[in-house]
């Protein structure tokens, strides 16, 4: 590999991607998963990638965390780990670092995916203009979004922290659920509810509610029976997870004007990518008053590709 350009890391609240670049391209057959838990330290990690595939010479990185990126050292807001960008150098013989969003990242993927790779969520007969913003939105460990603004053939990509912003409510049953979710917390924000947590919450607060003890599940295991059907308080959690995602991608819609379309992703999101067919969602993503026609022509894709955030890192490299 005497081409390799670098390597590309995307590290999410539970697992690590990494993969090498070369002539700007990731090299597919050098895509690794690891689990955070692992490894003590993010350079641990890097350091097996790189024994294992054989010490190549890399002279840069570009490393995707789920963190907002404030200087050259990062602390991850769902993990302990803590990134400092001369530490990882060292690692790495002395590469120049640079650290992404992991949803800027996803968003500069946007171009390179596979459109087999995208699954028709919302379809509507209007035609989306080209060069309008694109969102990609996921929810797995944490909830993220990021837009991808095109203007005069540049691509630009606005980030922020919207899993953090406060879960927004429609009933009451909602309430007294937010009220659940918001204990011990003084509030209970987006991800609360949109993560893999808030799956398991969300299940928690509906045995509660109809007088039911909750079994020790996963959110895997719930995903899995809601899937099977054959347990209803799973089923009513995943359509309450589902009411909940379609009415912020909405309001994200409305806040970005994200016309080009909506790109879904997360581990959570096509754990339960069933239930994006209920009409829970798209009822839930469509009520927005006056402006429900401009909503309702936005398309909605879920992404089935889990390492799509390593070539947005190897555009920027």
């Amino acid at each position: 590999m005497s081409n390799v350009q670098g390597l590309a890391a995307d590290i999410g609240g539970t697992n690590t991607r990494l993969a090498l670049v070369e002539n700007g391209q990731v090299c597919e057959d050098t895509i690794v998963r690891f689990r955070n838990a692992d490894f003590e330290t993010p350079e641990a990690a890097i350091d097996t990638y790189l024994t294992t595939a054989g010490h190549p010479v890399c002279g840069s990185a570009v490393i995707a965390i789920a963190a907002p990126i404030d200087g050259t050292a990062i602390r991850m807001t769902n993990h302990p780990w803590i990134f400092n960008a001369r530490c990882i150098g060292k690692v790495l013989g002395g590469a120049q670092v640079q650290f992404l969003n992991d949803f800027e990242a996803l968003a500069y993927s946007l171009d390179t995916i596979d459109p087999s790779r995208l699954k028709p969520v919302l379809s509507p007969e209007r035609q989306l203009r080209s060069n309008a913003t694109r969102l990609v939105v996921g929810a797995g460990t944490g909830f993220n979004a990021a837009a991808l603004f095109r203007s005069s053939g540049v691509d630009l990509v606005g980030t922020g922290e919207c899993g953090h912003s406060t879960l927004p409510i429609e009933s009451e049953d909602e309430l007294r659920l937010w009220t659940y979710l918001a204990r011990n917390r003084a509030r209970a924000s987006v991800e609360r509810a949109l993560s893999g947590n808030g799956l398991r919450e969300i299940y928690e607060w509906q045995c509660l509610d109809n007088g039911e003890v909750a079994k020790t599940y996963s959110p895997a295991d719930i995903a899995r029976l809601a899937n099977e059907g054959t347990d209803p308080i799973c089923v009513a959690a995943a359509l309450q997870w589902v009411t909940f995602l379609g009415r912020v991608i909405g309001d994200l819609a409305l806040v970005f004007l994200s016309l080009g379309g909506i790109v879904l992703t997360g581990g959570v999101t096509r754990s339960l990518s069933r239930f994006l067919n209920e009409p829970e969602f798209e009822a839930a993503f469509c009520a927005k008053g006056r402006q429900r026609d401009l909503v309702s022509g936005i398309s909605v894709d879920l992404l089935d590709d889990d390492f799509a955030a390593l070539a947005g890192c190897a555009a920027r490299m």
